[in-house]
């Protein structure tokens, strides 16, 4: 009798984590965002960080990857050209305009891209970046 209940809590303990290791892995393949979300509230950087990434490639979305670039250290996304990306995206200026901030988002993301390059060595590069804004949109 004792054989028969250890090993029916056995196999029901192994099916409770069967089950909770294909949720986490359907919600990871079908809902990066989600996992993110999950991640990133419990304080998980590297990996609120991953599913962003994954949610990013997934979508190709400029909303994506503001999320991205917002939630990653300024160092990591110059180095995995995130901010590049961001900011030379076709929709950047019509989606980060008008937020309603001291200054606009774009302004914002422009000045993270000219640092990142600035604090790589890349003076002349920064001063290009920083320029052709200006030239594109002015002062605020």
């Amino acid at each position: 009798m004792k054989k028969l209940v250890i090993k029916t809590s056995l196999i029901t303990l192994a099916c409770i984590v069967g089950a909770m290791l294909i949720a986490f892995g359907v919600t990871a393949l079908f809902a990066p965002v989600k996992m993110a979300d999950f991640f990133d509230g419990v304080g998980n950087y590297s990996a609120s960080v991953f599913f962003y990434e994954k949610q990013y490639k997934k979508t190709q979305e400029i909303s994506d990857l503001e999320l991205l670039v917002s939630k990653m250290d300024r160092q990591d996304a110059y180095e995995k050209g995130y901010l590049k990306e961001l900011v030379e995206h076709e929709d950047f200026y019509s989606y980060t305009d008008g937020k309603g901030h001291l200054i606009t988002t774009a302004e914002y993301y422009y000045g993270e891209y000219s640092l990142a390059l600035l604090e790589n060595g890349k003076f002349e590069d920064s001063l290009a970046v920083a320029k052709s804004y200006v030239d594109k949109y002015g002062y605020t």
